[in-house]
């Protein structure tokens, strides 16, 4: 009971800590949107945005601004017109900081001081508002308060609270984007492939009551290694899967494959793929920095007790549903690697490899939008099935 109560706290600290660094990117919505003035209380401005990220909000002078940064968001379809309701606001522009962070600028007409700003997340989409509140000051009082971060500033995931505490919770994590675009055969770039595999596969799974899904990343962006495992403790997840479709370049191999985390490959493909998918090392699920060695060990062990099991029976569920669409997979559908978005200790955790590139014909259903959607069914069908009996396994883990 002293361990599991030391994993608990080791990995609810880690959840605030990583939402302290929390970067997944998300997506303005212009419309609804808007900024508008209050008769007697200020100045209103709603930021719709795709899901919950950090943020923060201050004042500038000379000249007067309010500036919103989020970690991250993209501003396709920003014009000014979507806040030209309000008088106190004469102009907004945003753009991409080089930290990673984007910005909002929105030019002031008038001294004001920001009275509260928050965020809140629709549980059903996963959507976000930011809602901004400014009253009139005056001119010293603005000066004063000019480079402030406001005192209502927040870091903001999708909490998993009372409210929502029976979704389940999936964080679907397409591999590579941005600088590394994966595996590249022609003119078909694996991060790009996987980005639209994994699209399909949310919008299948919200369909389905009670459950939450989201993606590491959303755009062709460079997710870290570490903040992809970081995204899934900041949502609370209840399940990890990442999803590769890479190339092999001594033999042939088609057909998916699904991996789960061990300290040693199953086989040396498999070893090589785990290198190529690893450009860099991560910590674990559960910041054990500074804890002793041996206690270390000892607790991730025990979180792996559970969740590596449950790991293998989502791989096995994943590979039979994809079996029974299309009828073949490849010859040994199972495998184990060292891969490192597999190390969290405390969720269950599979590699996807849609499949192999460097096939002719997996790479042409991996182009195909009829394929992907077939595979995104099974997938889907795969995980509902898992959880299904996972849930009804639960009482006798506890036990």
């Amino acid at each position: 009971m002293i361990f599991r109560f030391l994993i608990a706290l080791l990995i609810w600290t880690q959840i605030g800590l990583a939402q302290e660094g929390y970067s997944a990117l998300s997506r303005f919505i212009p419309n609804g949107s808007y900024a508008r003035d209050v008769v007697f209380s200020g100045t209103e401005i709603r930021i719709q945005h795709t899901q919950g990220v950090p943020f923060r909000v201050y004042t500038l002078d000379a000249p007067k601004r309010l500036i919103v940064e989020f970690n991250a968001v993209t501003f396709a379809g920003l014009e000014e017109e979507v806040f030209s309701r309000s008088q106190s606001i004469t102009g907004v522009r945003a753009g991409a900081l080089k930290s990673g962070w984007s910005r909002m600028v929105f030019d002031l007409a008038r001294p004001m001081s920001v009275d509260s700003a928050g965020v809140t997340v629709a549980p059903e989409t996963a959507q976000a508002e930011l809602i901004i509140r400014l009253t009139k000051t005056d001119e010293d009082r603005f000066a004063a308060a000019a480079k402030k971060p406001a005192a209502q500033q927040t870091v903001v995931t999708t909490p998993r609270d009372a409210s929502n505490a029976d979704q389940f919770v999936i964080v679907l994590d397409p591999g590579h984007g941005g600088i590394d675009p994966g595996a590249v055969v022609g003119e078909a770039h694996e991060a790009d492939l996987m980005l639209s595999l994994a699209r399909e596969i949310r919008d299948i799974l919200r369909k389905s009551d009670g459950v939450q899904v989201h993606l590491t990343r959303d755009e062709d962006v460079f997710v870290s290694l570490e903040d992809r495992v970081s995204t899934a403790h900041a949502l609370s997840a209840d399940l990890f899967i990442s999803l590769h479709a890479d190339i092999v370049t001594d033999g042939q191999a088609f057909g998916t494959t699904v991996y789960t985390l061990s300290e040693t490959a199953s086989d040396e493909a498999t070893a090589k793929l785990a290198l190529r998918h690893d450009r860099g090392e991560i910590l674990f699920g559960v910041d054990l920095r500074g804890a002793d060695d041996e206690v270390s060990g000892i607790l991730i062990d025990l979180a792996r007790l559970e969740t590596t099991p449950r790991s293998k029976e989502l791989a096995g569920a994943v590979v039979d549903a994809v079996l029974m669409e299309f009828g073949r997979v490849n010859s040994r559908p199972i495998r184990h690697a060292n891969f490192s978005v597999l190390k969290a200790p405390d969720i269950p955790s599979i590699l996807v490899e849609a499949g192999f590139m460097s096939s002719k014909q997996d790479l042409e259903n991996l182009k195909s939008p009829e394929w992907r959607t077939r595979f995104s069914r099974a997938m889907v069908a795969g995980i509902l099935d898992w959880y299904l009996s996972d849930a009804a396994l639960a009482s006798q883990r506890r036990q």
